[in-house]
């Protein structure tokens, strides 16, 4: 007679890879250049605020790049995305 409520794992657990606090240095030198394009857009949106307020939409284009810039430079600096990091795989 078996149980039909216990589950049957498809594996065993993987090994988590170690995790360094600086990132291999292809990584850490992508990241470091998203960070100066993240100021120079920043720079860009400012300028275009303060040159007139007919450039306020271009400065909202410039602002929108420099968060997207500055999220790609956390995710390099931080290691990367990790796509099969769930604990079956």
């Amino acid at each position: 007679m078996s149980d039909h409520h216990t589950p049957e794992w498809p594996a065993k657990p993987g090994v988590a890879e170690p995790t360094a606090l600086i990132p291999e240095w292809a990584m850490l030198w992508r990241g470091l250049g998203l960070v100066g394009l993240t100021i120079a857009f920043i720079w860009a949106a400012a300028s275009s605020f303060r040159t007139s307020w007919l450039l306020a939409p271009v400065g909202l284009v410039l602002g929108a790049g420099s968060v997207l810039s500055a999220w790609a430079a956390l995710i390099h600096l931080t290691g990367g995305e990790r796509f099969d990091d769930h604990r079956w795989v």
